[in-house]
């Protein structure tokens, strides 16, 4: 527990930093809560606050709430009600609970009376909102903590090792299955059973797509039908750990002497050039740039496309195979926080008009944990748009249409001088 001691004394610290900033005297976090459906009595999986998640390692207290004032330890109003509906796990004696002043809940109205705190802020669900809008998750604030976030310490970075640990069982199983013939539920169901994590705990939905369903980026389903013959295997699943995500995509051809299964390479042995050169102070807007000029050389290689890479790239033919972002920060939260911030106040950094849908647009810092993922499809919408295009080999195209596409990722954590991939370790 020596590392998630100097965690809590880390964000302290920031905690305390970003109150001073921003004139505050103290702050409650709140855990959340699950919200019905509509017109209906359950609730969708519940997601703790990660701001609360951030201070106490378990995703499933709810309820619940942690007050911050700067020069006293951490008190956590714990939830524990009197339920005969659900099972109610005693967390009050967690080994992590000895950083905080833990006062056992039973009924919501034991709860403190937040309003009596004077120039305090509130964070999280406002849905339940005691405390006044100007207070409510008030931007600046926000800017300072999410800003803190970017940097993990070393209790952060290990439960994301963690993390990576668990989805590469199920990333295994899963290319396993695909070369059995599984369907997509089927390698999904391997997936889940080798991670020994259910699909409400995975840190997004995975995407389990066959054949053209790999030109789909946020492919939702999971079909039970075996297809007629299994060509491409694209994957981008993750697994949690402590609230802490992992992001991994990896892509496969069934038949291993294809031409397709030489492109995969090619965008492995690129994606790892990429993926090194995540060190301090490089400009990750720049290496977007540069992940561009080298799909688009791919492409080149493979005569897919008939000019050269940095033409491509100028006229944007290479966002048509391209469309999305090289990666994001990693975290409390798959798209993590901060993506777009340069500092503490939250000055914005804008994404470049070429490329609307990149998550991270900031220079890279020592200890932030970052994705790499690039990407190549043959996505029919985007394609039928660059149908007068002469720079695009239609016959190669429609070839390689069938196979969907490629997409392969990996969690790195930037070093000074050297990057650390996660994934690959």
């Amino acid at each position: 527990m020596t590392d998630y001691k100097n965690h809590i004394n880390t964000i302290q610290q920031a905690t305390e930093k970003a109150l001073k900033a921003t004139g505050y005297e103290g702050v409650w976090i709140y855990s959340g809560h699950p919200e019905n459906y509509f017109l209906d009595d359950h609730a969708p999986p519940y997601q703790v606050n990660p701001h609360f998640n951030w201070w106490v390692p378990d995703t499933d207290i709810s309820h619940s709430l942690l007050h911050l004032v700067p020069g006293k330890k951490p008190t956590l109003y714990l939830s524990q009600p009197n339920d005969f509906w659900h099972k109610i796990e005693d967390r009050s004696d967690a080994d992590w609970t000895r950083h905080f002043d833990v006062q056992v809940v039973h009924h919501q109205a034991e709860m403190p009376t937040i309003n009596e705190q004077i120039n305090h802020a509130w964070i999280g669900d406002s849905s339940w909102q005691p405390m006044a809008d100007e207070h409510t998750n008030p931007d600046k604030l926000l800017s300072h903590l999410h800003f803190s976030r970017i940097q993990k310490t070393p209790y952060e970075i290990n439960c994301i090792r963690h993390a990576n640990q668990l989805a590469l069982k199920g990333h295994r199983a899963a290319a396993d299955a695909f070369y059995a013939g599984g369907s997509e539920y089927d390698i999904n169901a391997a997936y889940l059973q080798a991670t020994q994590q259910s699909q409400k705990q995975m840190p997004y939905g995975n995407i389990v797509a066959l054949n053209e369903n790999a030109a789909v980026l946020h492919y939702q389903y999971q079909a039970t039908e075996k297809p007629d013959s299994h060509r491409t295997f694209l994957i981008d699943a993750g697994a949690n750990y402590n609230g802490y995500a992992a992001d991994i995509s990896r892509t496969y051809a069934f038949d291993k002497s294809c031409e397709f299964n030489d492109m995969i390479t090619a965008m492995d042995e690129l994606q790892i050039e990429l993926c090194n050169a995540c060190v301090a102070g490089q400009d990750y807007v720049a290496l977007h740039h540069q992940a561009h000029l080298k799909v688009a050389g791919v492409l080149q290689q493979f005569k897919v496309i008939n000019c050269d890479a940095e033409t491509a790239v100028e006229t944007r033919l290479s966002n048509t195979f391209f469309p999305h972002g090289l990666g994001h920060y990693l975290g409390l939260q798959v798209h993590d926080v901060a993506g777009h911030q340069s500092d503490a106040e939250g000055t914005p950094i804008k994404q470049p008009e070429a490329h609307p849908f990149l998550r991270l647009t900031d220079v890279l810092r020592e200890h932030a944990v970052v994705t790499v993922e690039p990407g190549l499809y043959f996505i029919p919408m985007l394609l039928q748009q660059q149908r007068d295009n002469k720079h695009i080999n239609w016959d190669k195209v429609e070839q390689l249409m069938p196979y969907g596409g490629i997409r392969i990722e990996d969690n790195v954590v930037v070093g000074e001088n050297q990057s650390h991939n996660l994934t690959r370790e």
